[in-house]
């Protein structure tokens, strides 16, 4: 009876703790949507290019997710406009102090805050904050870095992601942000000791390289790691690596189905018509993925043959599903 009375006052307990985290929830965002409210004109006003009166400094996170939420309309000199208040406001300076508070929202909150204020002095509490403790804060921070689109992040952020204090997409995103600033560091990833670095490495240079970086990632349809050599196969794609076909073609023959679709996709953008030999022989013999992306392939690439080979006795399912009705479109 004893242990049963202590369970029911535990719950009781859990459930008014459950209660209060909600209320302070709805008070908290009640409170922002007010002051996002009373904010906005002001936030308005600056992206149109008016002098904005001072902000009482409880004001200044409102205003600045107003401006994140207005983005697109920011141009470069509406940009420096934001930077300069901010900066002369002391409102930088302030955010700079949160991220030391003790609650890890707040630094999380007040991160991705130092991002919207489009301040080059909010980039060094930022690369700080992409060793917080919390893995929020390291997110917001992540993000807000990518919003600056500072080169002084390259590298810290590949270090993020390959270490993976922060989520990869995340510093993928902050990475593609801040553009050919990051090639460099980029370009180094792919001879390091790890796959997973090499395998972010090649598929960001996919993302941000161009034609040139194709020996580069050429070279990696040789790595130990199957995921490599698949993520090579894409990026050799995204590129448009003529040079390359030669060695998308023999990755037809990868012991490893991924690559081999991989190779077989590859090939409908690198490829020409004397890649139909392999294509031709995935799409007849090899696992359905890899002979669907083959079929789609060879009649990207010979319209003709694939639809009179389709249309034999002997053809395989993939081959008629895929090349067929490709080649009749073309």
């Amino acid at each position: 009876m004893l242990v049963s009375m202590a369970l029911t006052a535990l719950t009781l307990l859990l459930s008014l703790a459950l209660l209060a985290r909600r209320l302070r929830s709805r008070r908290r965002h009640g409170a922002a949507e007010a002051a996002q409210r009373r904010i906005e004109p002001a936030a308005l006003g600056l992206l149109d290019g008016d002098p904005l009166v001072s902000v009482d400094p409880e004001l200044e996170p409102a205003l600045a997710e107003s401006l994140s939420r207005l983005a697109p309309m920011v141009t470069g000199n509406t940009r420096a406009s934001i930077a300069e208040y901010f900066e002369s406001s002391g409102a930088v300076d302030r955010a700079g102090l949160r991220l030391a508070d003790p609650r890890g929202h707040v630094r999380a909150a007040t991160a991705a805050q130092l991002g919207d204020m489009c301040s080059e002095r909010s980039v060094l509490p930022l690369l700080q904050a992409l060793h917080d403790r919390d893995a929020d804060v390291r997110l917001a921070a992540a993000r807000s870095l990518g919003r600056l689109r500072t080169k002084r992040a390259a590298n810290p952020l590949l270090h993020s992601l390959v270490h993976r204090h922060v989520p990869s997409a995340v510093a993928t995103g902050a990475l593609l942000a801040i553009g050919a600033a990051s090639l460099p560091g980029i370009r180094r990833l792919l001879a390091h000791s790890h796959a997973s670095a090499r395998a972010d490495g090649v598929e960001l240079l996919g993302l941000l390289g161009n034609p040139a970086d194709s020996l580069l990632v050429t070279e990696r349809l040789a790595d130990d790691a199957a995921a490599v050599r698949s993520l090579a196969c894409q990026a050799l794609r995204r590129l448009g690596a003529l040079d390359a076909k030669t060695a998308v073609e023999a990755a037809l023959a990868d012991s490893d189905p991924q690559v081999r679709q991989a190779a077989a996709e590859a090939l409908g953008q690198v490829g020409d018509r004397h890649s139909s030999a392999g294509l031709i022989h995935a799409a007849q013999t090899d696992l359905p993925d890899v002979a669907r992306s083959a079929a789609e392939s060879l009649a990207r690439l010979a319209p003709g043959l694939a639809g009179r080979i389709a249309a034999s006795s002997n053809a395989s399912p993939h081959l008629q599903r895929g090349a067929l009705p490709a080649a009749a479109g073309a």
